[in-house]
């Protein structure tokens, strides 16, 4: 798979969607063998310099990924995490979606399991906010091991496990394996403009809009949210502020970021977006209002290629209340097309209004 094709990746979710699906979650999870090391941006990585996390169920006797069913109004983001550590002991955080993987029981019911990379997280402020997991028990998973990515695949049972070896890898060799997420999210459902006796700046969120905040905790902990960028009004302050009280993170809140400001000097807003980018060192939300939402997603679109773009949101309201679009970022390597530079490699939705 050349660079090419990597950054061609948007959506990988196979159509049309088949009725009856049981769906599961999990992650391709990788560190360097060497602890010491630290992953960067554009980084060119070697087969012999990582290791991959497998697991063995003793009940089918095969090494696989880690993964799981996702729980009654679980985000699925939550239940691919969740399921790893379970399973492993490891906590992550998801960076880039991987090809969808699908397939029929004997039941007759389709399984559909969605894979991200995983990156260990021990360190993340992320992890201060997730609920404490039992470990599966041994009769479902009786090791769980490190190897390198030769002994993986030669130990992988099943086809389309292997697949996803040879698509994490060659994010490796392409330097784009390592990639930071940009949550983009809608602040959570505000008190109506027609109630409201105060300011703009200071309208409100609802009971419904204090829910969406606390649920959004799990799908910014997913992705190891690290950094909490915010337009200064209350009600984008206050959808972040359940995770920053978890996470123990403080909440930049910005002028240039508001409807005001959008509405003297939209071109404010996108250079907004260009500082955010280029200081993206760490997983990153940015918590905007909908009139600014066509600005943000239009400098992120110029960093995407023509298949990424279209997996933006293109019409208005572009998110509801409390929902995100998650952007990918990688820095292409010195030496291929737009090396150097930041871009958008995959999209994904999430959110309470999904």
């Amino acid at each position: 798979m050349n660079t090419a094709t990597l950054i061609g990746v948007s959506r990988f979710r196979p159509r049309p969607i088949p009725s009856h699906l049981v769906r599961s979650a999990g992650a391709v999870v990788w560190r360097f063998r060497d602890p010491s090391r630290r992953a960067q941006l554009g980084e060119i990585i070697r087969d012999e310099d990582i290791e991959i996390l497998i697991v063995h169920r003793p009940r089918y006797n095969d090494w696989s990924w880690p993964k799981g069913k996702s729980e009654v109004g679980e985000p699925i983001v939550s239940a691919a995490v969740r399921e790893v550590e379970e399973e492993t002991g490891e906590l992550i955080r998801l960076g880039m979606p991987l090809t969808v993987q699908r397939y029929r029981l004997g039941s007759g019911q389709i399984k559909e399991v969605r894979y991200w990379v995983g990156h260990v997280a021990e360190d993340s402020p992320a992890a201060r906010v997730r609920p404490p997991v039992e470990r599966a028990p041994r009769r479902e998973i009786d090791q769980a091991r490190w190897v390198s990515p030769s002994k993986a695949d030669r130990l992988l049972t099943r086809r389309g496990d292997r697949r996803l070896l040879t698509e994490v890898l060659a994010h490796a060799h392409a330097g784009t394996l390592v990639t930071m997420p940009l949550v983009v999210l809608r602040h959570a459902k505000a008190v109506s403009r027609s109630s409201w006796q105060g300011s703009e700046a200071g309208r409100v969120l609802t009971r419904t809009g204090v829910r969406q905040s606390m649920a959004a905790v799990d799908m910014l902990s997913a992705f190891g949210v690290a950094r909490l960028v915010s337009s200064e009004w209350t009600r984008c302050v206050q959808t972040l502020l359940p995770y920053a009280s978890l996470a123990d993170l403080p909440v930049d809140a910005r002028a240039e970021l508001t409807e005001d400001a959008a509405k003297e000097r939209l071109e404010g807003v996108a250079q907004a977006v260009v500082g955010v980018l280029a200081d993206l060192s760490e997983p990153t939300v940015l918590c905007a209002h909908r009139p600014t939402l066509p600005a943000i997603f239009s400098v992120l679109q110029g960093r995407s290629n023509a298949q990424v773009q279209l997996a933006f949101p293109q019409e208005s309201p572009w998110l509801g209340t409390a929902e995100a679009v998650v952007a990918h970022v990688a820095q292409m390597p010195e030496g291929v097309e737009r090396g150097g530079e930041r871009v958008v490699l995959a999209v994904e939705r999430h959110g309470a209004s999904r």
